[in-house]
């Protein structure tokens, strides 16, 4: 008989543990789509000088509430478009501009003014390799794709159901 093993993680941790992935009923397809009320984080950067990140924590009641997540976005050329389109959903307005030392207009963010706003999350139920490595068995997982303005959340009549 091998000898128990006690671990370092109380009843009461134990019992609010779970995935932290958003649910998806147990019959979803690569491609489907969950919509879920969320509050915006303080934004920051992911990858300095390279990319952004927008933290969000689910709002809504639920399983799910609670759940915390992050979308990204490039900040040149090629990759700002998916700020715009961020800062737009959050704001109801496009980024702000400033004048930068080259005496040019260039967009910028002041965190704390998306801080705490309330927006509509759309996670996508995704596979692909575990850890990106092709050598690893596949996965599937929810991804935080997109942002969109507070009160957007399609109802299931709009969404066909």
């Amino acid at each position: 008989m091998s000898p128990e093993i006690i671990l370092d993680i109380t009843e009461e941790e134990y019992e609010k543990e779970g995935s932290k992935f958003i649910t998806f009923p147990p019959n979803a397809k690569v491609g489907d789509l969950e919509y879920r009320d969320i509050e915006i984080g303080m934004v920051d950067w992911d990858t300095p000088g390279s990319s952004m990140k927008v933290p969000v924590t689910v709002t809504e009641e639920g399983p799910d509430r609670g759940k915390e997540a992050k979308i990204s976005f490039g900040v040149r050329p090629g990759g700002i478009w998916k700020g715009k389109e961020i800062y737009l959903a959050i704001t109801g307005t496009n980024m702000p501009m400033k004048q930068g030392s080259d005496g040019k207009m260039h967009p910028y963010i002041d965190p704390m003014e998306l801080v705490g706003k309330p927006a509509v999350g759309l996670w996508q139920w995704e596979s692909g390799h575990a850890g990106g490595d092709e050598s690893k068995p596949i996965v599937y997982y929810a991804k935080l794709n997109a942002l969109m303005p507070a009160g957007s959340k399609p109802k299931a009549e709009d969404l066909g159901i």
